[in-house]
């Protein structure tokens, strides 16, 4: 391999190729690939809100690919559940197509940049430079190597657990105030996706006419097939020199009604979705990524100056306009304020370093894992509100959603949702509300907590199966077993994968308890040895969803 070759960020064909590889099994219910591709989703966005367009890139498409094609492959596609629960998905891709093509032209002026500097090395005789620790590291993780001049720092979480916190806090904070800004407690997906059109986010200070206009729109099955053929054709080769926009309006004129799914459907579970780094100063991605896809904007006016004043002297009590200027002091047509200007220029330097935690495990892939930091007192919370179903002898549940933050996942919220509980068993039902809960809030559903209160604490088959529903498309998945007359009372663990994951995905077994013929299917996620840290010093809530009584 070529020296430095690590090192260097990815292509638009190689991401396309890792947008293709994942696990598709059409034995797995319909509910839960549907769940899967709502999890991509917010993962995408998730990624594009921390500047790492790469790996936003690669979850937009692999969403795009999940439902524009394996879904319509799945045996129970054509049931009428089915067709309900893809109908909000369909309705979305447009949008998120052109998500793909306004991403590609910032990825590819990476690649290129990578190309330019790697031929300065080689002129200057620098093709045997050794890899840096940083490079190294990024080699290994897409949360920093799809950049290489967005350098950054890179953290143990273990090791720096109160920056962790402060980060996770300070985010939490302004995704809250951001909510506040826009209205009401939370977004719909609808919502969503207007206000970033209309350039609300300050996270996503990208153009609006950036963003789809017509995604309320759907588009059937086999058109949107050709549609995203013609896209990932697109993006591989550059073989297709329309824009989506372009395509869109080509195809036939259709009067159809859009409908909203009916609320009553449980083909919707909670969404697990990925990573957000508060350090990172927006202005620099969002900058990048204007540049790269319009003209030049116009000349900065008063409303990007006042926000953080730079460190020059500013001599009149309030910034003056261009057009405004006091008569030239100096012999020059140059207003005062203008050496304003440059540190908004000097801010998009690309050796501006963002915070990034480092993966705590890894899978027995090879694949990183990201810290999950767990609330210490979740646990008894949790125990305090199953109490009476304990004492009557029947399982609970609850679901453990958060927030990702500079490649670390918190968890904030603990999610009480409608079940069905028997002495062996605890069925969601409504997932449908526990869906609208988490995107209103902007939570990612990263494991689930339940009780054995008659069994000792172990992963029953039932919640093997149960567990590889949430981790197929969430590696860090955490299943918490609460078992309180036995000792151990308690217990973190994760499917292994190899060879957990996989088998469980293959087995055909409906019987509630079965057999399966591997060992070592499951294993302690806890750290150490595993990604999931307790923190006595973190708050979350409790949400509540069953139905008063």
């Amino acid at each position: 391999m070529e020296d430095g070759l690590v090192s260097r960020p990815r292509s638009i064909a190689e991401l396309s190729e890792i947008a293709n590889e994942f696990q598709w099994n059409p034995v797995i219910q319909f509910k839960f690939w549907v769940n899967a591709a709502e999890t991509i989703y917010r993962e995408a966005i998730n990624y594009e809100r921390e500047g790492n367009y790469a790996q936003a890139y690669v979850f937009y498409l692999r969403h795009s690919i999940l439902v524009l094609d394996r879904l319509s492959k799945h045996p129970d596609a054509k049931t009428p559940e089915a067709k309900a629960a893809k109908r909000p998905l369909l309705k979305r891709m447009p949008a998120v197509l052109k998500d793909l093509e306004r991403l590609k032209p910032v990825i590819e002026a990476s690649y290129k940049e990578w190309l330019k500097t790697r031929a300065a090395q080689k002129k200057a005789g620098q093709s045997q430079k050794q890899l840096s620790d940083y490079e190294t590291r990024a080699a290994n993780d897409p949360a920093l190597s799809w950049n290489t001049t967005s350098r950054a720092r890179v953290l143990d979480a273990k090791e720096h657990q109160d920056v962790a916190l402060k980060l996770a806090k300070q985010e939490i904070r302004r995704r809250h105030d951001v909510r506040r800004a826009v209205g009401g407690p939370g977004l719909t997906d609808e919502n969503e996706r207007s206000r970033r059109s209309a350039g609300v986010w300050d996270s996503w200070d990208v153009p609006a006419n950036a963003y789809a206009s017509d995604d309320a729109v759907p588009l059937d099955d086999q058109e949107m097939r050709r549609y995203m053929e013609e896209t990932r054709q697109m993006a591989m080769h550059g073989s297709d020199s329309r824009t989506a926009d372009e395509r869109v309006a080509r195809r036939p004129d259709r009067h159809l009604s859009n409908p909203r799914p009916p609320q009553s459907q449980t083909y919707h579970y909670p969404t697990l979705q990925k990573s957000t780094p508060v350090d990172y100063e927006p202005t620099v991605h969002a900058d990048r990524l204007r540049e790269s896809m319009i003209a030049p904007p116009p000349r900065p006016s008063k409303e990007i100056l006042p926000p953080s004043p730079p460190p020059y002297r500013v001599v009149s009590p309030a910034p003056a306009l261009p057009q405004k200027a006091a008569p030239p002091r100096y012999g020059s047509r140059t207003p005062e304020p203008a050496p304003q200007l440059p540190p908004k220029v000097a801010a998009v330097s690309p050796k501006k370093e963002r915070t990034v935690f480092q993966p705590a495990a890894y899978l027995e892939n090879g694949e990183p894992l990201r810290t999950v930091f767990l609330p210490a007192n979740l646990r008894r919370t949790f125990l305090e509100i199953a109490a009476d179903n304990t004492r009557r002898g029947l399982e609970m549940c609850g679901i453990l959603c958060g927030t990702p933050v500079s490649n670390a996942l918190f968890i904030s919220c603990l999610l009480i949702p409608e079940q069905r509980c028997t002495s062996d068993t605890c069925e969601t039902e409504n997932e449908s509300s526990m869906l609208e809960f988490c995107i209103e809030r902007d939570l990612l559903v990263l494991g689930w907590i339940h009780t054995h209160p008659t069994q000792t604490c172990f992963m029953s088959s039932r919640d093997l199966h149960t567990q590889a529903g949430y981790q197929v498309m969430m590696p860090e998945a955490l299943a918490i077993v609460c078992a309180p007359r036995h000792v151990p009372s308690h217990g973190i663990f994760r499917l292994t994968n190899p060879p957990g994951l996989p088998h469980i995905l293959e087995c055909t077994q409906t019987a509630t308890f079965h057999q399966h013929s591997i060992d070592s299917i499951y294993t302690d996620a806890e750290n150490p040895p595993g990604h999931v840290i307790e923190h006595r010093d973190m708050d979350f809530t409790v949400q509540d969803l069953r139905p008063k009584r």
